[in-house]
């Protein structure tokens, strides 16, 4: 009797601890449902807007063509080129248009995009965006020869991917511009571009060497790196005396023109364009000899601009530009210049987006694709959230 009663109790306590268990289990389901669909919901929405962004031409379709941008001009939103049917392949004018700030940190001298007006075109009210459009794998070079040294060059290339881990069998292809003394006086002195390619294999680490030896009077350096991982391009530059000078120009093309700005740096002299030179994807095209009339200052020429028929169609991934000017402590002479930026660094946006709510972990939707510009690749990044 009492034995019975005993499994009567224990019985009824098993059955109140399970439904005590379920009842407090549901609102835990219920959760871990309702957030699994609100993320694929967001997922969803920054599937279409990166879609659009990416898949679109917009409208005007060349809407980041000419000089004078005005972001007020475009209508509907989207950075695919309307010259190529292949998808995921942008126009290098409106991908300009994203960048906020010059190498100096100044405004975009060729016009600016506001984050805002893009998230009312693509209908993201109520979201917060970044895009980022950054080179495939992560490429550094390292000056192994002493400053001042311009006839020796030793760097050391290494290459990882984004997440750090280095890239054996990489093949780095050097380009190496240097400017070379051929004569006259110190008012008509005379240069000349050369350039000489030179090429090597990434180690196990990631890490190669490129050695070359220059002879003459040589007045500026400059090396263009193009790295090959399998079937995908990336390029990067480096200056041999450094940093970029800050005190020559600022470079930009917009459709068949390109545009020289003086920086912020305020020197009384001109600075004469000697060459312009183009890298493609396939080719170096000189395009341009200067003249006498080829100057910036920051007086009565502030501004260098020409026409170059056909020069977006030739897709330029970076100008070279030869300048005689004055350097800071070491008189004139010839001046190598690379442009533009953040176009020889291997990237093209480096942040771009709004920031205010950005959440932490898992709370916003990170979506990733490749595209070409220029005939390059690079790697998107889109995070949206919602606000």
């Amino acid at each position: 009797m009492a034995g019975g009663l005993y499994d009567h109790l224990l019985a009824v306590v098993l059955v109140g601890a399970l439904f005590a268990a379920a009842v407090g289990a549901l609102p835990n389901v219920g959760y871990v449902s309702l957030l699994s669909v609100d993320q694929q919901q967001l997922r969803n929405v920054a599937l279409s807007a990166l879609n659009t962004m990416l898949l679109d031409s917009g409208y005007p379709i060349n809407w980041g063509s000419g000089v004078g941008f005005n972001p007020a001009s475009v209508v509907r939103f989207g950075l695919a080129s309307s010259n190529d049917s292949q998808m995921y392949v942008l126009d290098m004018d409106k991908v300009m248009h994203l960048v906020e700030k010059d190498e100096f940190g100044r405004p975009n001298p060729m016009g600016y995009l506001p984050p805002d007006t893009v998230r009312q075109l693509l209908g993201l009210q109520n979201y917060g965006f970044t895009l980022k459009i950054l080179a495939p794998f992560n490429v550094t070079v390292r000056d192994l020869v002493p400053q001042g040294d311009l006839t020796q060059i030793n760097y050391e290339a290494t290459v990882k991917f984004n997440n750090g881990k280095p890239i054996p069998n990489a093949v780095v292809n050097a380009l190496i511009f240097y400017s070379i003394k051929t004569g006259g006086g110190r008012q008509t002195e005379k240069y000349s571009l050369g350039n000489i390619k030179q090429a090597n294999t990434t180690n196990a680490l990631g890490k190669c060497t490129i050695v070359k030896s220059l002879s003459g009077e040589i007045s500026d350096v400059l090396t263009i790196l193009e790295v090959t991982v399998g079937d995908i391009h990336t390029v990067t530059s480096v200056y041999r005396r450094g940093s970029p000078p800050d005190d020559i120009a600022i470079i930009n093309i917009v459709g068949d023109d390109i545009i020289l700005t003086t920086p912020p740096a305020k020197p009384r002299d001109n600075r004469w364009i000697l060459s312009i030179d183009a890298y493609t994807d396939d080719a170096i095209v000189h395009l341009y000899n200067g003249t006498q009339d080829d100057r910036i200052n920051w007086g009565e020429f502030t501004q260098w601009l020409k026409n170059f028929p056909g020069l977006k169609y030739m897709n330029p991934v970076i100008l070279i530009i030869n300048f005689r000017a004055v350097e800071k402590q070491e008189g004139r002479r010839s001046i190598l210049v690379i442009g533009t930026y953040p176009n020889y660094l291997g990237s093209r946006v480096l942040s771009y987006g709004t920031s205010e709510g950005q959440p932490k972990g898992t709370a916003g939707v990170s979506l990733q694709r490749v595209v070409s510009i220029a005939g390059m690749t690079y790697y998107v990044e889109f995070t949206l959230w919602k606000q």
